[in-house]
């Protein structure tokens, strides 16, 4: 596979029940649209490809993948630990956590360092190749995989160190995180993996670099809403300007949950654009 940004067909993705108008690579828009015919970490490749300047060789990264899956010494998750801290020398950034280079999975392979959640792409996409399961757990606060044989919990960003639920616990209640723990450690799609990369670079740009968050707006317009938080959709599109896309949002969404006081807002915003 040789693809590269701007390969392929565009498509335009579901959003909250109609077409959006932002057009996604055919293939990250079928990693959304039939879940299970992409894998997570060529679609993440995708996502890093849009971004402004970017050049993804996204077959030669998928192939980088295969190469070091190759080399592991034992196929199990002490040798899935060994090969990604030991030999590639991966680690979670604590110079500088919230930089947008570590929710590119291109840039994370480069470096070989990243977050939680990119580490955790790098684990789940190597264990895959290499015949370990692992699944995401994306709790409140922190991003972990989980071994479903064994019960166990990985840490990503602390060389997959186990984990257990009581400091996950702790953790989620200094968040002031009102989860069930069961419901936490459930495992979430590939999918709302995506979605998770997304909105951490939507933070990352609100903080650091308002002028490159439009891009990232757009890619999250495209994207099916069942993934993100629409109203937080909303109100992010009122302040980089686009009242028309927040009325669109708070009308579907006060549609689907009877919300008078929804609708009001969306035409409050329509007016402004008079």
């Amino acid at each position: 596979m040789a693809h590269t940004r701007g390969t392929g067909a565009a498509q335009e993705g579901p959003y909250l029940g109609y077409r959006a108008r932002v057009r996604l690579p055919e293939r990250l828009s079928a990693f959304f649209s039939e879940p299970g015919s992409v894998p997570l970490d060529e679609a993440l490749l995708w996502v890093a490809s849009l971004r402004p300047g970017a050049t993804v060789n996204i077959g030669e990264h998928l192939g980088l993948l295969e190469t070091w899956a190759a080399s592991v010494s034992s196929r199990d998750v002490e040798g899935l630990r060994t090969l990604v801290y030991d030999r590639l020398g991966f680690r979670g950034d604590v110079d500088d956590y919230h930089q947008a280079a570590n929710s590119y999975l291109d840039e994370v392979l480069r470096r070989r360092q990243g977050m939680p959640i990119t580490l955790a792409v790098v684990l789940l996409s190597l264990g895959r190749r290499i015949g370990v399961e692992l699944v995401p757990i994306g709790a409140p606060g922190h991003f972990l995989v989980k071994e479903p044989v064994s019960g166990s919990l990985l840490d990503p960003f602390d060389r997959a160190s186990e984990q257990q639920p009581s400091a996950l616990a702790a953790r989620m209640a200094t968040l002031g995180a009102h989860l069930d723990l069961a419901e936490a450690l459930a495992p979430i799609p590939d999918q709302a993996v995506v979605a998770r990369v997304l909105n951490n670079l939507t933070n990352t740009m609100v903080q650091r670099s308002v002028r490159d968050l439009d891009w990232v707006l757009d890619l999250r317009l495209a994207l099916p809403m069942r993934y993100q938080d629409p109203r937080a959709l909303a109100a992010l599109c009122e302040q980089r300007g686009r009242l028309d896309r927040a009325a669109e949002i708070l009308d579907l969404l006060a549609r689907a949950t009877e919300r008078e006081d929804l609708s009001r807002r969306a035409d409050s915003l329509r007016a402004r654009l008079n």
